[in-house]
């Protein structure tokens, strides 16, 4: 198959990745090629995947990622805003002049221009998948909005909490976890009582780092934090006094590259993922398992569909800071191996590929 793939244009799509959306755009494009289709995508300057065409579009720097994390609300329209619509309008719109070059359109942007725009596609099968959870009512509006007046679009998601959320919009016509190859993954068998918890997510109030600071310190057990920041204002305020207050328990890595996030994690006791909103999948976990370190998570989201409680981790009461520090004790008693296997037989890479080609070939095939 002819594949173009949209990648999200707020940021690049390189390691290392800003965040799970990123991540597996570039993975399944790579997974595609490998299985022999030929696949455009279509992404912001500064993007590299190794052995992937890549169409630069040049996107401002006014266009920044968007803060998703609070109520649901409708976003002002900023310059940032029309400048990226513009760009959307232009790739649409050259991909209508080029639309026997591809036989499918996939786009993993969560922008209203994205979805919009995509409606100038009249003669390819548009697929979208959405990464994040209903919490911009123009998008919801939009995609309800397409649905009604018949533009055939085809919406998938990650997880069947998120589907949830679109129940009262739009129906989801089916759910990909995000899967892992494993075979790039260190698994390590075991680790000391005594080693470190690891949070790893982007810096940003969504994330709970303040949860997993305050969980490792009522555990007593050193914390690493991996993640690039992601909400300057949140990290200087809120961040950076718990690293000054608690730097001897505290040790901040930064962002790091796949293989090395992978390592520290193989390294670590657990994962906390103290989640404050409605976590659409949490690929980090699942990272983590594939190491075999289990995961202490907070009751949000698709937790419950990723993490086996008491056998790859433990999931608690949204918000409960110290039910979560004492499972930190019970940690050593799960089974890595079974961490290990649990994301291999339920988040493989291939099913993940295999679902792909599934709808792409039932779409195009309409």
């Amino acid at each position: 198959m002819r594949i173009a793939l949209i990648a999200p244009l707020v940021t690049s799509i390189a390691q290392p990745y800003v965040g799970g959306s990123q991540a597996l755009v570039a993975e399944l494009a790579r997974g595609l090629v490998k299985r022999g289709h030929t696949v455009t995508l279509f992404a912001r300057q500064g993007s590299f995947v190794p052995g992937v065409t890549i169409e630069i579009v040049q996107v401002p720097d006014a266009v920044q990622p968007a803060n998703f994390a609070g109520p649901a609300r409708e976003r002002p329209a900023d310059s940032g805003f029309f400048a990226q619509a513009n760009r959307f309008l232009q790739l649409f719109l050259e991909l209508r002049q080029r639309q026997g070059e591809f036989d499918i359109v996939h786009a993993h942007a969560f922008d209203w221009p994205a979805f919009v725009s995509s409606a100038l596609l009249t003669k390819l099968p548009i697929l979208h998948t959405l990464h994040l959870p209903a919490v911009s009512p123009e998008i919801n509006e939009a995609l309800r909005v397409l649905q009604q007046q018949g533009h055939p679009l085809t919406l998938i998601t990650v997880s069947k909490a998120c589907a949830r959320t679109y129940a009262d919009y739009i129906p989801m016509d089916a759910v990909i976890y995000n899967g892992l190859d494993s075979s790039t993954i260190p698994f390590v068998a075991s680790v000391p009582e005594d080693a470190p918890l690891l949070f790893a997510g982007r810096i940003a109030p969504e994330k709970g780092v303040e949860a997993a600071i305050e969980i490792a310190r009522l555990a007593g057990h050193h914390l690493l934090i991996a993640g690039g920041v992601y909400d300057a204002i949140y990290y200087n305020e809120r961040i950076v006094p718990l690293l000054k207050q608690f730097g001897e328990h505290i040790t901040y890595l930064g962002q790091l590259e796949h293989t090395q996030l992978w390592q520290c994690m193989g390294q670590a006791l657990g994962l906390l993922f103290p989640i404050e909103w409605d976590e659409p999948f949490g690929l980090v976990a699942v990272e983590a398992m594939a190491t075999g370190t289990p995961v202490i998570a907070f009751r949000r989201g698709a937790a419950e569909e990723i993490i086996l409680t008491g056998e790859t981790g433990f999931l608690v009461e949204a918000g409960n800071r110290v039910q979560a520090a004492e499972q930190v004790a019970l940690l050593a008693r799960l089974s890595r191996t079974r961490c290990r296997a649990h994301v291999e037989h339920y988040f493989s890479f291939e099913h993940m590929l295999d679902e792909h080609e599934r709808l792409y070939t039932q779409q195009i095939r309409r």
